[in-house]
């Protein structure tokens, strides 16, 4: 049986609804996992979600949220590069900068020499942690973990979100900069990908449809 969600819990399941609506534009937010398991097609589309980020089992979930949890997949590696260009001069930075062949390194050096100092302390907390939370969003839609753990996760991420951001804004705009970090700026190719957007797109959806749920950030 499903707990019940409180309007508490809801406020920690929304820290992930800019990824659960990016992932799917239909997703039902005010429900455990945002897609209905009963509906074999959204069945479907979580087993693929799923999928892409490796998770066919309960413990391949609990080795993704430990990632997530400790900074592995995207913070460790933005404060790494961060340390290092805060003792680069702009001029040292841009020789640096301007050498670089990548795109993708190109693109990830821009983006934390911007941040490198403001985002010392909070780093890409909110997009690792709004990921955390889609991704056991995920793993309870195909049953890997129950309502009750899911709950009690949220409530140890929630008070970690709740000490680092001060607005739904500034959380939201730190899941968008991780998604760039991690992703690069490149817009997505409608052509391969019909529909598609990108996180800051989806952010701007998100305040139209839903700014209700997005305004008092609880502590």
């Amino acid at each position: 049986m499903t707990a019940e969600i409180t309007p508490q819990i809801q406020d920690w399941l929304n820290l992930s609804a800019l990824v659960l609506m990016n992932n799917y534009k239909k997703a039902d937010l005010n429900s455990w996992y945002g897609f209905d398991i009963e509906d074999h097609l959204q069945l479907k589309n979580v087993e693929r979600i799923a999928k892409l980020h490796g998770i066919q089992s309960g413990v391949h979930l609990r080795n993704s949220l430990h990632r997530y949890e400790t900074g592995e997949m995207a913070s460790n590696a933005f404060e790494k590069l961060a340390m290092e260009l805060r003792s680069e001069t702009t001029n040292t930075f841009e020789a640096k900068y301007n050498a670089l062949q990548n795109p993708s390194t190109k693109n990830a050096y821009k983006l934390v020499w911007r941040y490198r100092f403001s985002f010392k302390n909070k780093k890409l907390y909110g997009y690792e942690f709004a990921y955390y939370i889609f991704l056991m969003r995920i793993g309870g839609a195909l049953g890997f973990i129950k309502s009750e753990e899911i709950a009690m996760r949220l409530e140890d991420v929630n008070t970690r979100l709740k000490k680092t951001f001060s607005s739904w804004g500034e959380f939201h705009r730190n899941v968008c900069i991780g998604n760039e970090f991690m992703r690069g700026a490149a817009e997505p190719d409608i052509s391969k990908f019909p529909g598609t957007e990108t996180l800051w797109e989806c952010y701007q959806r998100l305040n139209i449809h839903h700014a209700d749920s997005f305004k008092e950030w609880n502590i």
